[in-house]
């Protein structure tokens, strides 16, 4: 049952939070942030009428808050929040009041908190740094995707069908069992292959069981026999987090965990989105979410930045709906025309070849590619132009046709006139922007914990990640609003000493006092 707590009541030893200096970063966060409306937006996690009285929801956030602010762990949250302060101070409590068990912490992270009351809490507290004037209302976003390891490590599938298999015995109850040694077989294929025809005889030996713990074991190893990923070492790779994936950071390096999706303003540096898939996420899946997200805050995007990842077709067009500018740089996977050798006029629809001729028809085409229906666009440049240029034989080689076709993609026209505009200085100028948000990565992933996981599954790293980027946030708009504080100083003392002169001896005592 929810019951309203009264934050640091008066009690005997209310003074010694004097102690606290007021430019201390827990009391610039406290002064610019309200966080009452988390009482008002978990409200419904809570019942009403019975049970006992719960822990108010701001006063858990805040001690969450703490912990991803100086990533500490659930016992040693408790034990510095029973000795600081500040810590208590910010919390709500008094110096002597008792504090919440290291369970009920978990608790509320697991019950009380889900991805979308992280997002709106995220959403809330961009937005009244909007309304308070601590970061432009007319900005830009930064997007960019950073891995996250796994809390284990990654298995071999034979490894992880030996483990299905003694579960299942386990499960039996049987202390005597034998299993194929696949360490004792050199070819890796063979290996799995062993592997698997020896755990799927066994599961075809217990389909008689009716204990409900051998059915446990015996559907969890059907799940993961069931994926073709796994043999090929692209799905499940440990039973103990049956979430993480392996992904890649380059063409030779990879890792195993999560990818963490991030959106940040380019004034302000703070975080308005965050999202967590599987390490084999594509970047820009979410990309429509993150605008909306973004908006939510109350920004007015006027550009938006990103790597190569993010030229495609449906991202540019979603940047073009909410007239945006986009800042992203041609990817060559995705426009793959040669712009040494065509040009391309939109007023008239041709594309032009290096020799000055140009295209004389165009037919739309469909073609399937891996299951999908790609459009396409047949270009076709003149047959007696075509057969008297001196660069045929290099243009054509030994093709029947007589005149030219350039075969492109649907999109192709359009993301030309993107890449003139990508060469400009003004484009590269503003793109440098996106260097904004590697400090970013760099910062929660090194002072906050969020290189690797602290728990296992994607529920567990989706509140860990959001959790992480709210501290981060939380942390910036305490030196944004320490800036404008000092700002302000340095303003006020200018205007006197410009005026000095100009004021009365008594006047000018009493405006420096202030």
């Amino acid at each position: 049952m929810l019951v309203k707590n009264v934050f640091r009541q008066n009690s005997f030893y209310t003074a010694l939070y004097q102690m606290i200096p007021d430019n201390h970063i827990l009391k610039q966060i406290d002064s610019a942030i309200d966080l009452s409306f988390v009482n008002d937006l978990l409200a419904d996690r809570y019942c009403k009428n019975f049970g006992r009285p719960a822990k108010e929801p701001e006063m858990m956030l805040r001690i969450q808050i703490l912990k991803y602010l100086y990533n500490l762990s659930d016992e040693q949250l408790i034990q510095d929040l029973s000795v600081n302060l500040a810590y208590k101070w910010f919390v709500g409590l008094n110096p002597e009041d008792p504090l919440p068990e290291t369970s009920l912490l978990t608790k509320f992270r697991t019950q009380r908190l889900k991805d979308i009351s992280m997002d709106a809490i995220i959403t809330e507290i961009v937005g009244q740094c909007v309304e308070r004037g601590l970061i432009k209302s007319s900005n830009g976003i930064v997007i960019d995707t950073t891995h996250i390891e796994a809390n284990t490590i990654k298995k071999v599938p034979e490894r992880i069908m030996k483990h299905l298999a003694r579960n299942i015995f386990k499960a039996m109850g049987q202390e005597q069992y034998e299993i194929p040694d696949y360490t004792q077989i050199e070819d890796h294929i063979e290996a799995k292959q062993v592997m698997k025809d020896y755990l799927e005889g066994l599961i075809e030996q217990v389909q008689e069981e009716t204990s409900e713990e051998v059915i446990i074991a015996t559907k969890e190893a059907q799940e993961v026999l069931g994926s073709d990923l796994f043999i090929e070492q692209k799905g499940i790779r440990s039973l103990v987090d049956k979430d993480a994936r392996v992904g890649h950071k380059s063409k030779t390096q990879n890792f195993y965990g999560y990818k963490a999706e991030i959106c940040q303003t380019t004034d302000g540096s703070l975080i308005t989105s965050i999202f967590v898939e599987p390490g084999s996420y594509v970047d820009g899946s979410h990309f429509k979410s993150h605008l909306e997200e973004s908006q939510k805050t109350g920004l007015n995007l006027t550009g938006i930045y990103g790597d190569k990842a993010y030229f495609r077709a449906d991202i540019l067009n979603l940047i073009k709906e909410i007239q945006a500018a986009a800042y992203i740089p041609v990817s060559a996977s995705a426009y793959k025309i040669d712009e040494e050798l065509y040009s391309y006029n939109k007023d008239s629809d041709q594309w032009f070849c290096v020799m000055g001729n140009e295209t004389v028809k165009v037919k739309s085409k469909t073609r399937e590619r891996n299951g999908k229906t790609v459009k396409l666009l047949n270009y076709s440049f003149g047959s007696e132009i075509c057969r008297n240029c001196p660069r045929r034989i290099e243009c054509i080689g030994k093709s029947k046709r007589i005149g030219k076709l350039l075969t492109i993609s649907v999109n192709t026209p359009e993301l030309y006139e993107y890449s003139q505009r990508a060469k400009t200085p003004e484009f590269i100028q503003e793109f440098r922007k996106r260097a904004k948000i590697e400090p970013k990565n760099a910062e929660l992933k090194r002072f906050h914990g969020l290189d690797r996981a602290k728990g296992y599954g994607l529920r567990s790293i989706r509140i860990q990640a959001k959790l992480t980027a709210l501290a981060v946030n939380l942390k910036r708009i305490a030196k944004l609003v320490s800036a404008s504080k000092g700002l302000s100083s340095f303003i006020l003392r200018f205007l006197f000493c410009r005026l000095q002169i100009n004021l009365p001896d008594g006047l000018w005592v009493a405006a420096r006092a202030a």
